[in-house]
Parts: structure tokens; sequence; C-alpha cells
């Protein structure tokens, strides 16, 4: 990825969620039944997060606000978790949430390396976006899994 061009970034990032949808279908295809449903409902919050983008105003990039979100803190204490077809819901909900996070530093760890101000921005932004992806699943970890407990 080039870091001279808000374009470019944003580019990168339309084609990593196209790229976790696609992920998510084939490995809906591949689950047992009770977790393909989650996987295909991931497929889908990632196309809607790719069209979100896809609709975002670069020239608007300096008017956005950046939003802090916390989290529940789950991921941090999670393990990353390799796809196999035969992960329970948590675990399809544990792997789900750690790749939120990973992008979510990814973006955050590039915004440290730029020093045009647009650029930082439209990052921490895509960092904002993956953090409140990652917030919203362990939302559903916390309600639906660990509830049980």
């Amino acid at each position: 990825m080039r870091l001279d061009s808000m374009e470019e970034i944003l580019r990168f990032a339309i084609r990593k969620e196209a790229d976790a949808a696609t992920g998510y279908r084939i490995a809906a295809e591949r689950a047992k039944p009770g977790v393909k449903k989650l996987f295909e409902e991931l497929a889908e919050e990632e196309e809607k997060h790719k069209k979100k983008l896809e609709m975002l105003d670069l020239k608007k990039i300096g008017q956005m606000e950046i939003k802090e979100t916390k989290g529940l803190g789950l991921s941090e204490t999670m393990e990353d978790i390799p796809f196999g077809p035969e992960l329970t819901y948590e675990e399809g909900l544990r792997m789900a949430i750690k790749n939120e996070e990973k992008s979510q530093k990814f973006y955050a760890a590039t915004a440290k390396l730029v020093t045009d101000s647009n650029l930082k921005k439209l990052l921490l932004i895509l960092a904002q976006e993956e953090s409140t992806h990652k917030e919203r699943l362990e939302k559903i970890y916390d309600d639906e899994v660990l509830a049980e407990f």
C-alpha cells in the first residue's frame, strides 16, 4: 500500500472488506450448520462496510470527527483462532473479533507512519470503523456466550 494517496488507501480498505466478505462466505460453505449462519451474517456485514467505504467522500475527511470507541476489552484476552470446518459458534465469533482487532491495529499503526494530516485522519477513521465493528462483535459475544456463565 502506498502511503501517499488517500485514494489508494481507500481502495486498499475497500479490497480488505471485500476479501473479508469472501473469506466469511467460504467459511460459511465449509462450516457446520450452526456456525454457517454466523459466517453468512459476517459476510453481509463486511459487504455493508465495503459499500460504506465506497460512499466515503474523501473531500470531507477534514470535517469528519474521530470518535473514541472503547470496546469491552474482550479481544485483548482472546487468542487467535484459525478457521477450521469444526469451529463452534463461540470460536467463530472469537475469530471475527480478532480479525477486526488486527485491522484496527493495522490502520492505527499505519497512521503513525504518515505525516500528511489528511492521510493520518483517513487511517484513523478506518481504525475507528474497525474498532466499532470489533466492539459490536464483543457485545454479541458478551450477550450470547459469556451470559451462559
